[in-house]
């Protein structure tokens, strides 16, 4: 989604200018007798947080409805006294969350800035949703676990850290069994919002590229593209990958042609549903691998 967040980055200087004010109207002597504050853009990195802190913070994740598209989110003055506030902000990065960043360079006082799609080294205009990739989320919890430790301010951190990429660890596992039953299996896709799940269980997906750049920046693929994905589709790949918080016209034309050719649908969101990160991300493997035991390359 390339394009929607360029333009959304035009419109984030005005809300970035907020900070200025909401800094001396969040700032006092109240706030020295709360928790830390931990900002998230995006629920995922949120939820990881959540479970690695637990109560020795406060953890606020700005983008949380399913239902709305993450890329065309602008900030808020709600999203500026949040990061205002905070003594970690944790970036996506890729691109995906600019507008977060816009607000924490307006900061006076630069928090600890994690950003997850370069500790994976994805830069902007690569595959952004890197929350769908198990390898991204334990190199988050274990360098939000050394920040931590270096605040000195959270006891049960690296316990609580330990047990989550232990977790973490048996999702991947899940997903290298599949890998190794079914790998250059052809899956479809709407977009590529999954792409490093689906990368990591060895799956090719068929859909033309051109077309899933098309439909996640939210313009119309080729007549050609859109004609051989449909016929893809009846050829009977494992599953088609759906994405609800980017649906057209168009997606759901592949949805109604992946129906009508017996090709189990798995929808899926950019938004976490939900609490848990390794539950949510389980959930999507376990879908994927139900289609996969159909298609007969896993028991």
């Amino acid at each position: 989604m390339i394009l929607k967040r360029l333009l959304a980055s035009a419109t984030v200087v005005v809300a970035a200018s907020l900070v200025v004010t909401v800094i001396a109207l969040s700032a006092g002597p109240s706030n020295a007798a709360t928790k830390p504050v931990i900002v998230s853009g995006v629920s995922q990195w949120g939820a990881l947080a959540r479970q690695v802190v637990g109560s020795d913070a406060t953890v606020v994740s700005l983008l949380t409805d399913p239902n709305a598209d993450p890329h065309n989110h602008e900030a808020t003055t709600s999203d500026a006294i949040n990061v205002s506030r905070a003594t970690i902000v944790i970036e996506n990065g890729a691109g995906y969350d600019t507008w977060l960043n816009k607000l924490v360079q307006a900061r006076a006082k630069a928090p600890v800035v994690i950003d997850v799609a370069s500790l994976m080294r994805v830069r902007t205009g690569s595959n952004p949703h890197v929350f769908y990739d198990v390898r991204a989320a334990e190199r988050f919890v274990a360098a939000l676990a050394t920040d931590l430790a270096h605040l000195g301010k959270f006891p049960g951190t690296q316990a609580r850290a330990s047990a989550v990429l232990a977790k973490l660890r048996v999702v991947a596992s899940r997903a290298g069994q599949i890998d190794h039953g079914c790998r250059g299996v052809k899956v479809a896709a709407t977009e590529d919002v999954t792409g490093y799940l689906l990368k990591a269980m060895g799956l090719k997906v068929v859909t033309p590229e051109g077309l899933r750049l098309a439909i996640g920046n939210s313009v119309d693929p080729s007549v050609q593209d859109l004609a051989l994905a449909l016929n893809q589709l009846r050829q009977h790949p494992a599953f088609l990958v759906n994405n609800t918080q980017t649906a057209t016209p168009l997606t759901n034309e592949m949805v109604s042609q992946a129906k009508s050719s017996h090709v189990p649908v798995i929808n899926v969101t950019e938004t976490m549903t939900g609490t848990n990160y390794v539950k949510w991300l389980s959930g999507v493997v376990a879908k994927m691998r139900a289609a996969l035991v159909i298609k007969g390359c896993v028991k």
